[in-house]
């Protein structure tokens, strides 16, 4: 993950270019919410019943993962860009 975040970042500083593709920035956005998801449903699964109380932060983090992931968009609709990117094939038309 970390490899591609730099990949990304050089991408879009690179004067050529000038930006990354959007297919690009999909597979961060996809893959780093699915992984801090299952990380944070890790952490609380090991705290048992303190994994939902205030005085760890696990359900805090866990709920504001949730938001990121509807904001900016399920990996559902991530992994439909990415469809497109590969097949060139729309799953949609704005019709």
């Amino acid at each position: 993950m970390r490899v591609m975040c730099t990949r990304i970042r050089k991408a879009r500083n690179d004067f050529a270019c000038r930006r990354a593709a959007p297919e690009m920035i999909s597979v961060i956005k996809r893959n780093s919410t699915i992984k801090a998801l299952e990380i944070a449903r890790a952490a609380r699964d090991m705290l048992g019943g303190n994994g939902i109380s205030d005085e760890y932060h696990v359900i805090r983090h866990m709920m504001n993962l949730e938001t990121v992931n509807t904001y900016e968009g399920t990996s559902d609709i991530h992994a439909l860009i990415l469809g497109k990117a590969i097949t060139g094939i729309a799953a949609f038309s704005a019709g």
